[in-house]
């Protein structure tokens, strides 16, 4: 399977962060053949949802942070096992699997406990009486199993076994041991294996494979009693029937560490630095067993492979970015603080529209790009170039939009027009909405500037929820320690747009747009783009 690479846009993504994302994964997927995955970093808006519904695309999945979780990690697989199961059985499994521990399921494959090799060891370590079958409820089963035994005879009713022995006695002398129920361990005297059916024992286990007379059998029969037969000799019977008790009777089952599939990598780190686990389950969302996983497979953790576009800054980007490796950037915006430890590769233009740049390596790489493909491209660029009419509006954008329409097989007046409608419509918005759509998190001279922006066709239809947007901007500049929270509404048409600013900053950054502060408002006419007008004039201001 080829290797996962994620592509993603900015956080409060816009039109052109997304469809960059979508357009640019399935670029590597037709190019490279990579497993090019897009991803957003959060909600999308309504523009962009009425493109990717126009379009019949989906949107990309969320994602909240890169840091690698436990699923990520290249785990040992599943390895688990019934209560039921002998200690014999168990060890095999152990070595077999080169496991050090079995994770123990009930019937819906639940984790009830945990047995390790040292479980097991530990009980060669104590001495179990002749009572270990009696008090750990071994089934017959295991007793076969562990002693490659061959059933002679198996009554309908099974009794409980009781204490274990070696008939290695006179029957007088075995009166003083053997007692009804018990588990007997005889050779070849047929005087001992009759005996040990008159004392109604339980198991009769005839060792050596050693022949049982057809008479004596039948009086096993009439008594209920099971009659096994095996090849080891009675030494080895009785050193092996201990391991048939089920690995229920020494697993543990309490403060037993696990791990969630979703649980972060570097929380896992510190759990088993604080533990002595060779190994642990992973659980999944169902509550069954996933995996095992080692320290060794936290050594051995790859780095998620990123691609970022639409954006190069740190504070704008997915949570966690440090523990990923970056492989490419593709960009249109000022040059930020994005660091890498190794060489990327890195494409930045002077264009209005990243969705521009994806479509001009489309045409470079000569893959023609599938129809809806082509279509949420000319959307992105409409999107971000305000139909060409914004200053960072370029001949390349252009040039693309005519392209990418054509394939699209849209009317990019018409097709604008609706788009922006659907954008722009403030119908059952509050505040906080607009607030945190488009929005961008900028430091500019040590200070953190938030920086939000609504586009619409009608400024007029804001004004009754200015006093509202004011209020909801200090609370949340004053909740999120900026400096600065300036919201920008765009009128399309008109191109103009109406500042409100709150924080200490506000005058100086309506001065910068020569313009007057009045009840936290001012207009600036001509200012549609709030990378190429409104953060270098807010860069202005605070620098003086």
């Amino acid at each position: 399977m080829n290797r996962e690479i994620y592509i993603t846009g900015h956080k409060n993504p816009d039109t052109d962060s997304i469809v960059s994302a979508i357009a640019y994964a399935k670029l590597k997927q037709k190019r490279n053949g990579l497993n090019a995955i897009p991803v957003r970093l959060g909600e999308i808006n309504s523009e962009t949802q009425f493109v990717l519904d126009y379009f019949k695309v989906e949107k990309p999945r969320y994602m909240d942070t890169i840091k690698p979780r436990v699923g990520d990690l290249d785990m040992d697989p599943a390895f688990y096992a019934s209560p039921e199961i002998s200690l014999a059985k168990a060890i095999r499994l152990i070595q077999s699997n080169h496991n050090n521990n079995i994770a123990v399921v009930d019937d819906s494959n639940n984790l009830v406990g945990v047995v390790s090799l040292s479980n097991i060891t530990a009980c060669y370590l104590d001495v179990w009486d002749d009572a270990i079958i009696k008090n750990s409820n071994t089934p017959l089963e295991n007793i076969v199993e562990t002693l490659s035994g061959e059933l002679l005879y198996t009554p309908e009713d099974i009794r409980s076994f009781g204490f274990m022995h070696v008939y290695a006695m006179t029957p007088q002398k075995a009166e003083e041991f053997i007692s009804e129920g018990d588990i007997v361990i005889v050779g070849d005297r047929s005087d001992a294996q009759l005996d040990a059916i008159n004392r109604n024992v339980s198991v009769l286990i005839l060792t050596g494979g050693c022949e049982i007379e057809p008479s004596i059998l039948s009086e096993a029969e009439k008594r209920n009693i099971v009659v096994l037969r095996t090849n080891f000799n009675s030494f080895m019977a009785a050193r092996l029937l201990p391991q048939s008790v089920p690995i229920s009777y020494v697993m543990t089952t309490e403060n037993i560490v696990t791990f969630d599939l979703d649980d972060f990598v570097e929380d896992v780190q510190k759990i088993m630095g604080e533990t002595r686990y060779r190994s642990y389950p992973v659980i999944d969302e169902t509550g069954h067993v996933a995996g095992n996983i080692s320290r060794f497979h936290l050594i051995s953790n790859p780095q998620k492979e990123l691609i970022l576009v639409d954006h190069n800054e740190k504070n704008q980007s997915i949570p966690g970015i440090d523990y990923a490796r970056i492989t490419e950037i593709i960009d249109h915006h000022r040059i930020a603080n994005i660091t890498t430890g190794h060489p990327v590769f890195f494409r930045n233009e002077t264009v209005g529209s990243t969705s521009t740049i994806i479509s001009k390596m489309y045409i470079e790489q000569g893959i023609r790009p599938e129809q809806s493909i082509a279509g949420i491209l000319s959307a992105a660029i409409i999107s971000d170039t305000l139909m060409l009419r914004s200053p960072t509006a370029t001949e390349l954008d252009r040039q693309m939009l005519e392209r990418m329409s054509k394939i699209a097989g849209i009317d990019i007046e018409t097709f604008a027009k609706d788009m922006f409608r659907a954008g722009t419509s403030l119908e059952e918005k509050e505040p906080v909405d607009l607030l945190r759509g488009d929005v961008k998190e900028f430091i500019i001279s040590g200070k953190r500037v938030r920086i939000a922006q609504v586009m619409t066709m009608d400024l007029d239809s804001l004004e009754g929820i200015r006093l509202a947007l004011i209020e909801k901007m200090t609370e949340l500049r004053l909740a999120g320690g900026e400096d600065d929270f300036v919201l920008v509404l765009t009128d399309i048409l008109k191109e103009t747009s109406k500042f409100i600013v709150v924080g200490p900053d506000a005058e100086s950054i309506a001065r910068s747009f020569d313009a007057e502060l009045v009840d936290s408002t001012f207009l600036a006419p001509g200012v549609l783009s709030r990378k190429k007008q409104v953060v270098p004039k807010i860069t202005q201001a605070l620098e003086k």
